[in-house]
Order: C-alpha cells, then sequence, then structure tokens
C-alpha cells in the first residue's frame, strides 16, 4: 500500500479568518488508486502540478472519497473525471437539509450530484483491500475517515476533520464542531484503533501509549512577490510548527 501525502494540512489561522489550509492523501492499493480530500480554493492551481509532478495521471484515479462537505477538503472534485466520488450519507441528508453551517459550499452540492458519480456510504465498507471507510460524526454528522491496514505499516488512520490537529487528538476537546460530544467519541475510537493518524490540518501524528508525538515538522511559505517589500526579490516568510507531543487526557 502506497500512501502519499500530497498536501500536508497546517494547524493554523489568521486575524482575517481561517488558512484552511487542510490535508490531502493519495493512496495506491494494487490497481485501485484513491484520493482522500481535494482541498480547498487556495490549493486549486496547485493540484493538477502535484499530481502531475509525482507522473499520475488525474483522470486514472478510480475513487475519491470525500472527508465531509466543507470548502476547504471538497472543493476540488471536478479534477478526477472518472472517479468514483464517495461521501458519507449522513454528511449528504444533512446538507440538502440546508443547515446553518458556514463552511458548507451549498452552490457546489449540485455540481456534485450533476456528475451522476457521487455514491452515498451508509456503513463502513472496505474499498480497496485494506481500506475501511468509518463513520466519525462529530465535526460534522457525516465526517467518514479511511483506516488503513497492511503488513507493511502501522494502522493509520486518515481522519478529515474528525481529528483536525495534535491537541484534538490529545484531549478529545474540539473547536468547531457540529456535536461536542459525538467528537469526544469518535476521538476516542480513533485512538483505539490508529497508531499513526493523519489529521486534517496538523502534521502526521503517532498514538504512543499515554501520549501523542507529532515527530516531524510542517512548514509552510507565503511569497511577497518582488517589487513589493524588496525591490529585487521576493520576501519569503516562513511559517513552521515544530515537533512536539502532549499526554493523552483520560
Amino acid at each position: 500500500m502506497k500512501v502519499d501525502i500530497v498536501f500536508h494540512g497546517f494547524p493554523g489561522r489568521m486575524t482575517r479568518g481561517y488558512m484552511s489550509w487542510s490535508s490531502v492523501v493519495y493512496l495506491e492499493v494494487n490497481d485501485c488508486k484513491i484520493v482522500f480530500d481535494t482541498g480547498g480554493m487556495v490549493e486549486r492551481s496547485e493540484v493538477p502540478k502535484r499530481f502531475k509532478d509525482r507522473g499520475i495521471s488525474l483522470n486514472e484515479i478510480d475513487i475519491v472519497v470525500l472527508s465531509h462537505f466543507h470548502y476547504d477538503h471538497a472543493m476540488n472534485f471536478d479534477f478526477f473525471p472518472n472517479a468514483r466520488i464517495l461521501l458519507h450519507e449522513a454528511e449528504i441528508n444533512w446538507v440538502l437539509s440546508d443547515p446553518d453551517d458556514w463552511p458548507i459550499p451549498k452552490y457546489l452540492f449540485p455540481a456534485l450530484e450533476k456528475t451522476g458519480r457521487l455514491e452515498a456510504v451508509s456503513k463502513d465498507i472496505e474499498i480497496a483491500p485494506g481500506v475501511k471507510t468509518l463513520h466519525s460524526p462529530g465535526h460534522t454528522p457525516g465526517c467518514m475517515s479511511l483506516v488503513l491496514s497492511s503488513n507493511t505499516m502501522p494502522t493509520t488512520v486518515l481522519a478529515g476533520d474528525a481529528v483536525k490537529n495534535l491537541n484534538e487528538l490529545a484531549t478529545g476537546e474540539v473547536a468547531m464542531s457540529w456535536d461536542n460530544e459525538a467528537s469526544a467519541e469518535t476521538i476516542r475510537r480513533i485512538r483505539e484503533i490508529a497508531k499513526v493518524v493523519i489529521p486534517g490540518h496538523d502534521r502526521v501524528l503517532e498514538v504512543a501509549e499515554d501520549k501523542i508525538v507529532a515527530a516531524t515538522s510542517v512548514r509552510e511559505t507565503i511569497i511577497v512577490p518582488a517589487g513589493v517589500a524588496d525591490l529585487d526579490k521576493p520576501r519569503l516568510i516562513e511559517l513552521v510548527v515544530e515537533p512536539t507531543c502532549q499526554l493523552i487526557k483520560k
């Protein structure tokens, strides 16, 4: 099983609003090619380039799994014209109920339906060998994770925003949740299942007996064009979150 993080999530926000830099993960299992989440508008110009750089044709993707229908995770499904698009049934019903939830791009859902490739997931299923869906309600009613099981890697959960960052995985306490109690229960289940968690907006996290470890850093660069701040060159502003760990709250 091949697991490739195309975009790393970043755990930050700005005074003007949310950065919304979410994780996008590519999976390859035998001949099946899967994309978990498709990023937001900020990644839109970069999505085709990053897949091309990996030698992967967007036309070859077999399955797109949307963890939930928020703008920073579901915006770019249209780049994958031949893929089945999986979204949990509870999420579809919730979006169709017209909830008061500003991150839902309501104008985009009719376009998703119009593809004719949207499939409602009503129960946990295996979509490829060693790749199973996991209903993960809390952040939204129909949040859906993927559980990856292989004898070549530790059990890994692609969590989307069921787990946004290290603090949520360690404490079970979440921000921006449809149901805080459901989120806490989902996080408890994920901690029981996973040795590794790829969250929606943070570094890769390792689940130890008593703590959550972010063993690597994550960085992004803001580029200020030449002539704006420095006359002769772009100015690079580096954003870095270093490795760290946090004790699990019992």
